[in-house]
């Protein structure tokens, strides 16, 4: 992660959207409250283990042709997680949205997916 950058976040974003952020800025507040919300869905120790999994995801992603920003990557796995009934493996999950992703379906497409997926599982309501 970028070494100048103070938080999590703030690295995130600055890698993802490949310039300099600020701390301030409205896209490390979003990917902060991504990642806040990803730690309550997630079964992950900390920020970092969540932010190195979408960056790792992003950077599939990307590498196979397709767009992508690790913070819509974490805010996928939270849509798709909304109403679990306990934390889950987001590395799980979050390969399954790359595999969507690389195979030509949109961010919303692979929500939708997942979505459908964990709900017929069980997992969600």
């Amino acid at each position: 992660m970028a070494a100048s950058a103070e938080t999590i976040a703030e690295k995130l974003t600055t890698l993802s959207l490949d310039r300099t952020v600020k701390s301030s800025s409205p896209e490390v507040a979003r990917t902060q409250a991504a990642l806040t919300r990803g730690l309550t869905v997630c079964n992950v120790e900390n920020e970092e283990k969540l932010a190195n999994i979408a960056w790792f995801i992003t950077k599939k992603i990307r590498a196979e042709g397709h767009y992508a920003e690790a913070t819509d990557v974490i805010e996928g796995a939270n849509a798709v997680l909304l109403g679990a009934k306990a934390k889950q493996d987001c590395a799980e999950l979050l390969s399954l949205y790359a595999v969507n992703r690389i195979q030509g379906s949109t961010h919303s497409d692979a929500v939708a997916g997942g979505r459908g997926l964990y709900r017929s599982t069980g997992v969600i309501n």
